[in-house]
């Protein structure tokens, strides 16, 4: 998809369901100190900067917005291009990768993986979100029927996820599944690889 036709604007419901997936990472990952990457932020800096102010450094990407740096925040427009992904990002240097509520929205999960695994530290986690199957009828009604969250987005989707979704994946990037639930009464997944 290109720049002209992407959008990631968030409705109030959209940011209330992104408020669960906030709370969800604050429960799992310690920010303090850390070194993060951000993947898939969004274009919300200021929400950005609150989030990830104890972070000693969080480079946040995206393909919206030019590049620029604030602050211990460095955004990175990769523009779907992993070799530029690849070369812009540091490699053996951040404690935890965030990609909430964006696997669901790639063709091939595993090659931005793949590329985002090698930026980590021997002990880094891989922190991620996405919708189970079981709320796929609950946000097409959503998206498409009531119009009330954003159905650009859900269209977007090419996969949801469960335990053995989770599984498929971590053996395409070779990382082993440390945790996984779901929350939001089932409609939402977590999953934390290392």
């Amino acid at each position: 998809m290109d720049n002209e036709n992407y959008t990631n604007s968030y409705n109030i419901l959209d940011k209330f369901i992104a408020s669960f997936r906030l709370k969800e990472m604050k429960k799992n990952v310690s920010l303090k100190g850390k070194n993060v990457i951000d993947f898939g932020c969004g274009s919300d800096f200021t929400k950005l900067t609150n989030i990830y102010s104890e972070c000693k450094k969080i480079t946040a990407i995206d393909k919206t917005e030019n590049d620029f740096k604030k602050k211990n925040l460095n955004y990175i427009n990769y523009d779907n291009d992993l070799n530029l992904l690849d070369e812009k990002v540091e490699n053996n240097f951040y404690d935890i990768i965030i990609l909430t509520a964006v696997i669901e929205h790639l063709d091939n999960p595993e090659i931005i993986l793949n590329i985002l695994k090698k930026k980590l530290i021997n002990n880094g986690i891989i922190f991620l979100t996405a919708p189970s199957w079981k709320s796929k009828p609950i946000l097409e009604f959503l998206a498409y029927k009531l119009k009330v969250i954003n159905e650009h987005l859900i269209r977007e989707h090419k996969r949801y996820y469960d335990l053995e979704e989770y599984k498929k994946l971590s053996k395409l990037i070779n990382l082993k599944i440390k945790k996984f639930y779901f929350f939001q009464l089932g409609m939402n997944t977590v999953c934390i690889l290392n």
